[in-house]
């Protein structure tokens, strides 16, 4: 993500004056480069799971640490309000969760402002998914009467003046002609009632996560005082997009409050909650990880570099404090990391390894090339598909109803899905060639993902093999010739056997399990002419599909 500063603020923030090439030095040592720099404007680039430093502020804070000019762990002091934001019932399934904010005593420009809006966009894009698990809305504190209520409500009786507008408008009318209406209207367009935020006299602040309202929602130079809103689908991440806009803004000089979110079931939140979470490393964990011979208080002064509160718990052991708009340490691994990045990795001298050794594919590597060239010099066509598919294909299309391993949020249903086997996908590659000429002759060695409770994944990937024919007339006996062929080259010869099988997707009486021992790996025969009709191919088709071991 790009980042763009006024290089005079950013080096105000920091406290210390740098020239160009150490400050380019220093931020490459915080894996974030200098893309450009032209006068007084400077642009990075930030990794994406750097969410914190995503403005000058945050910037600021982590060259602060790193140069030793302040390495005490960033505090933040949080006043009740007494203000409650209260949360009405139906918003269960659309988009639950608010977490609220007040800063006051807010600097303010015109370049400030640009920042400030710069960060809230970036956030939503990357910690936020573009706005589906978090959006972020600001207001003018003073010209809201408290309490402010989130409730679901008809598209149609919404009416406000969205940002950039004088005249209200109805909410349908704001997804399909307001610029941002087309760009986010997709997340909440698909219920029949659509999140909404006022404040006790029923004036609207914003249609979440559309756009905010042109009276409560534009924010000028004149506006020091500022409620801050973060609604989403899920709550980690809707506390944490609000920990790193509270912290950006108190770090100009605002001053923090909290609000109290009311959810329908009685539950009360006090937000936001910018306590320091904790975590307990060990020195011989870091020395192993990392390779650095390190003491004790070496890994205590690695982590200060790196805004972390640190100290020696027993002989070791450190004590570690993790700042509030730190959302990217999911894992012990995180903060090590951050150990290696304190110590400096212009510090690390480069070593041979102890051992040579040499690349080699793996077995199973090689097991897949040789399935591939047997079934090259079976006469066979390899296609290559995707992985993620859709439940019509797997399932509806090949009149079966297996399980299938599914993905939040899709894009498409097209892709909603991953495939739990190549047959339908091949089938589906044969109903878009119908235009070839026959007979076709294509197959398939890929991986195919099963649900499963008792891997840790929660699935199991395996690899498959799989080869379909399509012609005029299909001769089911020289696919098994085929087949056989191809199990008896690899290695299976008097291991499997055929066995007559019932399947929905085969004609009946014309398929056949495959059995390793007594272990099924896989299926074939001719396939029904309700499949091929469904996919709409016009053709006999045969085929097999089977589980490399």
């Amino acid at each position: 993500m790009i980042v763009e500063c006024r290089l005079d603020n950013l080096l105000q923030l920091i406290g210390q004056k740098l020239t160009p090439q150490k400050l380019e030095d220093t931020l490459f040592l915080l894996k974030v480069e200098i893309e450009k720099l032209e006068g007084n404007i400077i642009e990075v680039e930030v990794n994406p799971d750097r969410q914190d430093m995503l403005s000058a502020e945050g910037i600021a804070r982590a060259i602060r640490a790193f140069l030793g000019i302040d390495t005490r762990l960033k505090t933040y002091s949080v006043r009740k309000s007494g203000k409650q934001v209260v949360v009405k019932s139906g918003l269960e399934r659309i988009r639950p969760f608010i977490s609220c904010g007040i800063v006051k005593g807010v600097q303010m420009s015109d370049d400030l402002l640009k920042d400030y809006m710069h960060l809230q966009e970036l956030l939503t894009t990357t910690h936020g998914r573009n706005r589906k698990k978090a959006s972020i809305g600001l207001y003018v504190l003073n010209d809201i009467e408290f309490p402010i209520l989130y409730v679901p409500e008809r598209p149609d009786s919404i009416k406000f003046a969205p940002l950039g507008q004088e005249s209200a408008i109805d909410g349908p009318t704001i997804l399909n002609t307001h610029e941002k209406g087309l760009l986010y209207g997709p997340i909440i367009s698909g219920f029949k009632k659509w999140p909404l935020l006022k404040d006790s006299r029923g004036c609207i602040l914003s249609l979440p996560p559309v756009i905010n309202s042109n009276d409560l929602g534009r924010i000028t130079v004149d506006v020091h005082d500022l409620f801050v809103e973060v609604t989403g689908t899920q709550k980690s991440c809707v506390d944490q997009a609000l920990n790193i806009v509270l912290t950006s803004l108190a770090d100009r000089g605002g001053k923090i409050e909290s609000v109290t979110v009311v959810y329908p079931d009685g539950t009360e939140t006090e937000t936001p909650d910018l306590t320091p979470s904790k975590m307990i490393l060990t020195t011989d964990e870091v020395v192993q990880l990392t390779g650095l011979v390190l003491k004790d208080q070496d890994v205590v002064d690695c982590l200060k570099k790196m805004c972390y509160g640190a100290r020696v718990l027993s002989k070791g052991k450190v004590a570690v404090g993790i700042p509030p708009f730190r959302t990217d340490i999911l894992h012990p691994v995180d903060v090590m990391e951050d150990v290696a990045i304190g110590y400096g990795f212009d510090k690390i001298q480069p070593t041979m390894p102890v051992t040579t050794t040499t690349g080699r594919l793996l077995p199973k590597t090689r097991f897949k090339n040789k399935a591939r060239d047997l079934m090259v010099g079976s006469g066979y066509q390899e296609v290559m598909t995707y992985v993620m598919s859709s439940p019509d294909v797997m399932n509806s299309k090949m009149m079966r109803d297996n399980q299938l391993v599914t993905t939040g949020n899709p894009k498409s249903i097209d892709y909603s899905v991953l495939r739990n086997s190549l047959l339908p996908a091949l089938l589906d590659f044969t109903s878009q060639n119908q235009h070839a000429d026959c007979p076709q002759r294509v197959f398939e060695v890929g991986d195919v993902v099963i649900p499963d409770e008792r891997s840790e994944t929660q699935s199991t990937q395996r690899t498959s093999v799989c080869g379909l024919v399509s012609d005029g007339r299909v001769n089911i006996t020289n696919v098994i010739a085929e087949l056989t062929f191809v199990l008896r080259n690899l290695g299976l010869d008097g291991k499997f056997k055929f066995v007559s099988a019932r399947n929905p997707s085969f004609v009946e009486g014309r398929s056949a399990d495959i059995l390793l021992g007594q272990a099924r790996i896989g299926s074939f025969g001719e396939v029904s002419p309700e499949v091929l009709s469904r996919f709409g191919i016009g053709n006999p088709t045969a085929a097999f599909e089977f589980s490399l071991p």
